[in-house]
């Protein structure tokens, strides 16, 4: 993929059929990049995380609906409130927000963007959620927020050069504190024994972007 180390499709195994894999494409060319494309393309510029790989992420956790609810996530990304405010307060805490990003970023938060200013060198938290739910129905700021997310999981996981996105998917899906996040982020072994050591749910998440007829196979 354009802008990463990595080969797709990175594992022979297929979750979608041709037809499947078909009506993929066609959802995300008709739908989602006429509807959020504009918002898809500025947080891939200001963050360098491939559009594609935002697209895929977006179809498969909520398909395109930006008012899609889970019982612990919210929007076109599937955020928490609590993922949501840690991930800005790291990335300020990184130094790596960008002016492009904190412009967006107050403009939805206004004054509750004073918390994020306040952030010190290497903070990864406030200890407390400052982002709503509401907030994350945003589509353009949820399409940021978890842009910015991607981002760290990409920078974090790249290890000797090659980026482990099999990873980033498992952190992302199931966060690095559950049992799986926790086993796998030091994780040595291939992709193919990876799945073996996550729950199904992430293992489907990553045969889906991954794999043969996968999305990245798709629209890449």
């Amino acid at each position: 993929m354009a802008g990463l180390n990595i080969s797709i499709p990175a594992i022979p195994d297929s979750y979608y059929t041709l037809v499947a894999a078909k009506a993929n494409e066609d959802k995300i060319k008709t739908v989602i990049r006429p509807k959020f494309g504009t918002f898809i393309n500025n947080s891939s510029k200001l963050s360098g995380v491939p559009s594609e790989l935002i697209e895929s992420f977006i179809f498969i956790e909520s398909g395109g609906n930006p008012n899609a609810k889970s019982p612990y996530a919210t929007g076109l990304m599937q955020l928490s409130p609590a993922t949501a405010s840690d991930v800005l307060v790291k990335e300020k805490g990184a130094g790596r927000l960008q002016d492009g990003e904190a412009a967006l970023i107050k403009k939805y938060l206004g004054s509750r963007y004073s918390l994020i200013e306040k952030v010190k060198p290497k903070q990864t938290s406030l200890g407390k959620t400052f982002i709503t739910n509401d907030d994350l129905l945003k589509p353009e700021f949820n399409i940021l927020v978890g842009t910015i997310l991607l981002g760290q999981l990409v920078s974090e996981f790249t290890e000797n050069g090659v980026l482990r996105l099999d990873k980033v998917v498992t952190i992302y899906n199931g966060g690095r504190f559950s049992k799986a996040g926790k086993k796998i982020i030091k994780f040595q072994g291939s992709t193919k024994e990876l799945l073996t050591q996550v729950p199904k749910e992430s293992a489907n998440y990553i045969v889906k972007l991954l794999g043969t007829q996968g999305l990245l196979d798709t629209i890449v």
